[in-house]
């Protein structure tokens, strides 16, 4: 199962990702953030995955396509992902932080 937590505060948008990414959670939530993300063009978004139990490869997808997503809204996108995995992943394009509150 997973959890979707938002938060708009001081200018950015707080996106919690909480539980499991797979493949069948991530198509239950893959339009619901894109259609938030297209439809606000947030200026600022903070992608925070450590609340994450576990992920697949299809839920490393979904990170990526978010993050371009975001990218194409011209939106400053910065993942929260204190295990540095998605830094591999994505060869540092989009930067990453380990606390959210360090972007504030």
């Amino acid at each position: 199962m997973l959890k979707l937590s938002f938060e708009f505060r001081k200018g950015i948008f707080f996106i919690r990702l909480i539980g499991n990414l797979s493949k069948d959670t991530s198509k239950q939530v893959e339009n619901e953030l894109k259609a938030l993300i297209i439809d606000n063009k947030f200026k600022y978004i903070v992608i925070n995955t450590n609340y994450l139990k576990t992920i697949d490869m299809a839920g490393l997808n979904y990170i990526t396509k978010i993050c371009y997503i975001a990218h194409e809204c011209q939106s400053n996108l910065i993942i929260c992902d204190k295990l540095n995995i998605f830094r591999t992943i994505l060869n540092d394009n989009f930067p990453s932080i380990s606390n959210e509150l360090d972007v504030l």
